[in-house]
């Protein structure tokens, strides 16, 4: 039998938070001799360069998705080409799936069903729907991973250059040609971020309207104006504050992870199971928020790796009339920096601290803010060389070069940068967190003492 090729060809403008990502599952099919393809409109962050050992071919391409997506077809070399977002995650037999799907048929073309990253109930509904109306209208969107023979594909002369709607142009004339394949068993997983960045049901009606209009031929040119009149570039704000509220000239930001079992307090396991490890920074979480709230003149946002859709920190969000962000960086030091520049763009004062430190109160957090009347950074180090709080009234990337996280040198490297920046700071006393299973006994000796 013949090796049939694949070639995975993904676009990307941008897309550093999300690449690895989507390229890590993706590594066992170039051992399988299937190729990956990362076709790039222009990246001004390190897209590409987080990305070099994870394909086989960058393009670089003119922006514009459906032109992307059709210069990596050209440099392809497979028989079957795969077109996948950039914020898109597949399984690692996605090969095998697509293959033993064509095997014996007639079809020359399919797509997957998907499923949304976040966590509400209504990405369930919307994902339903999807994959409902795509497997009844033979009609795709890229999102689902379509894959069509190279020998189809150039014979229609690929994706239409329009800047909107191309997945839908090309579904319509590839189904002209055999009905489609719907892999239903093992869905993508695909981003939910456009929905929680401009609102669930005010994406849902703009989509639908958007096909409409195209459905009564509206041309894609005027849709692709409307998609981004009526699209915000950044809305991170899950749960934001009242509007009106008058806003205080502090900010307190917190560090949180979505508590799902095996991301977050992984250094516990298996002293906990991932299971007992998540339920124990839930109640951490509950315990940091009541030990430092409330604050006098100090307004609370809440930071969220990796997203902010987990249902538990948007009820914490509604409990401490906190805004919800999401984390936004390739490392910690650029997730805190992000943060803390976005925070001082609107507040004089931002003290930045995590979530693991169960001895950090509300005077602590007082002192930091006092603090940064007479300074510009404050640090609260930690017992094992780190620290539990950062604070600024000005903010610069280079405070956050060349430091070894999660190492014993965290703090020494941070003073050091601070030094090199000309900061005037100022320490606060040393704290512990709780980071591995000596730390917990120790936080559980301490609870059955109070």
């Amino acid at each position: 039998m013949n090796f049939i090729k694949l070639s995975f060809i993904i676009p990307s403008l941008n897309e550093a938070e999300n690449i690895v990502e989507t390229l890590l599952p993706l590594q066992s099919l170039r051992q399988r001799g299937h190729e990956i393809i990362l076709s790039d409109g222009g990246s001004n962050d390190n897209t590409i360069q987080l990305s070099q050992n994870l394909i086989d071919h960058c393009i670089h391409s003119a922006a514009g998705r459906s032109t992307q997506m059709n210069n990596g077809a050209k440099a392809a070399s497979g028989d079957i080409l795969c077109f996948l977002h950039a914020d898109t995650i597949a399984s690692e037999f996605i090969d095998e799936q697509i293959l033993s799907s064509l095997h014996g048929a007639k079809n020359i073309w399919g797509f997957f069903n998907i499923k949304l990253s976040g966590y509400s109930w209504q990405f369930r509904i919307i994902e339903w729907l999807i994959n409902k109306r795509s497997c009844l209208s033979h009609v795709a969107t890229g999102d689902q991973g379509i894959f069509v023979s190279r020998d189809s594909f150039n014979k229609l002369s690929g994706f239409l250059d329009i800047p909107l709607m191309e997945d839908i142009e090309l579904s319509k004339r590839l189904r002209k040609i055999s009905k489609p394949l719907c892999i239903k068993n093992q869905p993508l997983i695909t981003s939910s971020r456009r929905w929680q960045k401009h609102g669930i049901m005010r994406s849902v009606l703009l989509m639908w309207q958007l096909r409409l209009r195209y459905f009564l031929g509206t041309p894609a040119a005027t849709l692709a104006r409307a998609y981004q009149t009526h699209s915000p570039q950044y809305k991170p704000d899950i749960y934001p504050p009242d509007s009106n509220k008058q806003l205080n000239e502090n900010q307190l930001i917190i560090f949180v992870k979505a508590p799902l079992p095996g991301q977050c307090k992984t250094r516990l396991i298996p002293f906990l199971s991932a299971e007992q490890a998540s339920e124990f920074y839930k109640s951490l979480l509950t315990t940091c928020f009541d030990n430092i709230t409330p604050l006098e003149n100090t307004d609370i946002a809440i930071h969220i790796w990796p997203d902010a859709s987990h249902p538990f920190i948007q009820k914490l969000g509604r409990i401490y009339c906190a805004s919800l962000h999401t984390q936004k960086g390739d490392n910690l030091g650029d997730r805190m920096h992000n943060a803390l520049q976005l925070s001082l763009q609107t507040y004089k004062k931002s003290v930045l601290i995590g979530s693991d430190c169960p001895v950090l109160d509300q005077a602590y957090i007082d002192k930091a803010f006092n603090a940064l009347d007479q300074h510009d950074m404050v640090l609260g180090p930690a017992e094992d060389g780190g620290y539990v709080l950062i604070g600024a009234t000005k903010i610069e990337t280079k405070l956050f070069a060349r430091i070894n996280w999660g190492t014993a040198s965290v703090l020494k490297q941070s003073l050091k940068n601070s030094k090199l920046a000309f900061y005037k700071t100022h320490l606060l006393n040393t704290l512990w967190d709780i980071d591995t299973p000596e730390d917990y006994i120790q936080y559980q000796s301490l609870l059955e003492q109070t």
